[in-house]
């Protein structure tokens, strides 16, 4: 069976001789909706995307074993973009910015392993900065 971005074909959900996942899979999740990508070892890897029931993106982005690892997106359920940032290892790092849904930009700035640091910016409509917040970096 063949598929489209939108609505995946059947994967293979295989395990290995180890009776871990591996290669392509597809995961409910608790609200009617399918996480779709690769396990590698039992762990996810690679680009993953979720879809809602009826098959619409949720979000993507990629895993490095079994980690949030990479560029992430979310959507509205309009289809539009809801927020964009990176992780490392699991972890919130880089900028990160959200929007509303009528795509105004709502803020944005930059995490330090799940932390918020340096200047985040509260913008208007027009994306003008409404307010700055200055974020402590972390100690270490």
């Amino acid at each position: 069976m063949t598929g489209t971005p939108e609505h995946p074909a059947a994967t293979p959900d295989a395990c290995d001789d180890q009776g871990r996942r591996h290669g392509p899979w597809t995961d409910p999740d608790a609200h009617g909706g399918v996480m779709v990508g690769d396990y590698v070892d039992g762990l996810r890897h690679g680009r993953w995307r979720h879809l809602s029931a009826n098959g619409r993106l949720r979000s993507q982005g990629d895993y490095l074993d079994g980690e949030l690892d990479g560029e992430w997106t979310w959507y509205r359920s309009n289809g539009r973009m809801m927020q964009r940032g990176r992780f490392r290892r699991g972890a919130k790092h880089g900028t990160w910015e959200r929007w509303n849904s009528a795509s105004e930009p709502l803020d944005r700035g930059s995490y330090d392993d799940d932390r918020k640091t340096g200047e985040w910016y509260s913008l208007n409509p027009d994306g003008s900065v409404k307010r700055v917040t200055r974020h402590t970096p972390r100690s270490r």
